[in-house]
């Protein structure tokens, strides 16, 4: 285990322990995360997740946030168990929400998991909607668009490419956006995006 310098309670760290070993254990049936991250669980997931929890708005809007393509529940697991009692997991592969249930039951996390496409989902629900490493954020902004509630936000985490998609989308999408550095790569940003709008051009 390795926590870094993030400041996890000692409760959330053996969560996360425990939520780590059966990653190890269900990687073995099926393919959860990259295998060359397997070693590095604590800095390219864990933490990688965690620092979007200060980005979330306040629970008290009585919407939800939806983790879209939560796969191995990252971020959304990440931030039911530091303690975010919102959270909807939405996850289109049923053997994934297996395991999303089983990690849920073994730490004693208050989240909902959702076997269901984000498409599916109900209409201005949201207060907040959360993807990593799902789809380009073009496509995650034309999924976002009906499901966001008034004042509602997107937090997506972006690798490498960030700014060639951010510009892609700037394309079709009005964006009132802000950049957050990600603690775990120099070449990533978080895109927290608190309006957006189809370009006339493309509805």
């Amino acid at each position: 285990m390795d926590s870094g310098s993030f400041p996890f309670s000692k409760e959330v760290i053996d969560k996360l322990e425990l939520y780590s070993d059966l990653i190890k254990f269900w990687q073995r049936r099926y393919n959860l995360i990259g295998s060359s991250t397997l070693g590095n669980i604590w800095e390219r997931h864990f933490i990688d997740s965690a620092q979007l929890y200060t980005l979330l708005p306040s629970e008290r809007t009585g919407k939800i946030v939806y983790d879209i393509g939560s796969g191995a529940g990252f971020p959304g697991m990440v931030l039911a168990i530091m303690g975010r009692k919102d959270l909807v997991l939405c996850e289109a592969n049923a053997k994934k929400c297996l395991f999303l249930e089983e990690v849920k039951e073994k730490t004693g996390s208050n989240v909902i998991i959702d076997n269901i496409r984000a498409e599916s989902l109900p209409l201005r629900s949201a207060s907040a909607l959360l993807a990593r490493a799902v789809t380009s954020l073009s496509s995650l902004l034309q999924l976002s668009l009906p499901l966001l509630a008034e004042n509602g936000i997107c937090i997506f985490p972006k690798g490498i490419n960030w700014k060639k998609e951010l510009l892609f989308a700037q394309k079709r999408f009005h964006i009132e956006y802000k950049l957050v550095k990600s603690v775990t790569s120099k070449e990533s940003s978080i895109i927290v995006i608190n309006s957006v709008e189809k370009i006339n051009a493309y509805k």
